[in-house]
């Protein structure tokens, strides 16, 4: 089961991502070993190495909502004379944005760097994980983020052995 199915309870043709994981890096992860991935493209803290990179889509529900307003009219008492009533009414419209970026995940962190969105984020307060087979939920307190990658259990296992 995908992961747009399970929050959406629906089939239907969602984005990919495509992998940018080196492959011997990929099995060590399988093989229960995290590797040591070099990168210029986020700041490491003393003692931290990078154990994954990958491309991912965060995927972000915004809610809209717009007013529809019925009105009617009705002659007045007097001639010339009209009386409007009228109500509006909220119409709440959801739509999911998309976030491209890059994930990385160190010993110490999870990082998605993109545009928009980006976030930063401890082990420690790392509460819960669902992994699906395109993607993975990550939760942190109370705020939950919703990333499409192109192995979730993958993402998993490095949080398993991080952890």
């Amino acid at each position: 089961m995908g992961f747009l199915d399970a929050v959406f309870g629906q089939q239907q043709t969602y984005p990919t991502v495509g992998s940018i994981l080196p492959d011997i890096a990929k099995r060590e992860i399988e093989n229960g070993r995290l590797p040591r991935l070099t990168t210029d493209n986020i700041f490491l803290k003393k003692g931290e190495y990078c154990c994954y990179i990958d491309k991912a889509l965060l995927l972000v529900e915004k809610t809209t909502k717009t007013y529809r307003h019925v009105r009617t009219s009705a002659p007045g008492l007097f001639k010339g004379q009209r009386i409007s009533f009228g109500q509006g009414k909220p119409i709440e419209h959801t739509e999911t944005l998309e976030f491209r970026g890059i994930l990385y995940i160190t010993n110490k962190r999870v990082i998605l760097q993109c545009k928009e969105n980006g976030f930063e984020k401890l082990h420690r307060y790392l509460t819960a994980i669902k992994p699906y087979s395109n993607g993975v939920e990550l939760q942190y307190g109370n705020k939950t983020f919703r990333l499409i990658v192109p192995d979730g259990a993958l993402v998993n296992d490095v949080l398993l052995l991080v952890n």
